[in-house]
């Protein structure tokens, strides 16, 4: 098999049925801990006028915004096998599935899609996500690699 290799020692993902990690594209680094992590809060404390410190009030989660560390490769597809034209070619393509298939707005219900993380531990959590963004870092000249960073906004806060 051609393209990116890569481990689930730290676990794994899925967003709309499509592989985070694949021949074609993998996560990078601590990209999955990070959604390991808790949620944003919102909430504010209460200022008393003519009182000292401020009434505490509660948190609550809130949508939590996750960016995610990635490397699209130019030397094969998402199934593993080897690009056929240019390497500049087949990145193109990668990032157009992408695009299309992840990132694009899916223009029914809520518009989440439906993110599966698998942790070490085995137990898959699902959870409802936005993808509000596919951002592209440095990359090769050649089209071999390019770097990139997936935003997703976890309505709930994080996938549990």
């Amino acid at each position: 098999m051609a393209g990116l290799t890569w481990t689930t020692t730290a676990g794994d993902l899925t967003i709309g049925g499509v592989a985070m990690n694949c021949a074609g594209w993998k996560l990078l680094g601590d990209s999955l801990a990070r959604l390991w992590m808790p949620a944003d809060q919102r909430g504010d404390d209460r200022l008393i006028p003519g009182a000292a410190g401020v009434l505490a009030q509660r948190r609550r989660n809130t949508a939590t915004t996750v960016s995610l560390e990635m490397l699209i490769s130019g030397l094969a597809d998402r199934n593993g096998t080897a690009a056929s034209g240019t390497y500049v070619a087949q990145l193109y393509t990668n990032i157009v599935y992408l695009r299309d298939n992840v990132v694009a707005p899916t223009g029914t219900g809520d518009g989440t899609r439906s993110a599966v993380l698998t942790p070490p531990t085995g137990a898959a959590l699902t959870e409802p996500v936005h993808v509000v963004g596919l951002k592209l870092g440095d990359g090769s000249t050649d089209g071999r690699w390019q770097k990139a960073v997936l935003e997703l906004s976890i309505p709930s806060g994080r996938i549990q």
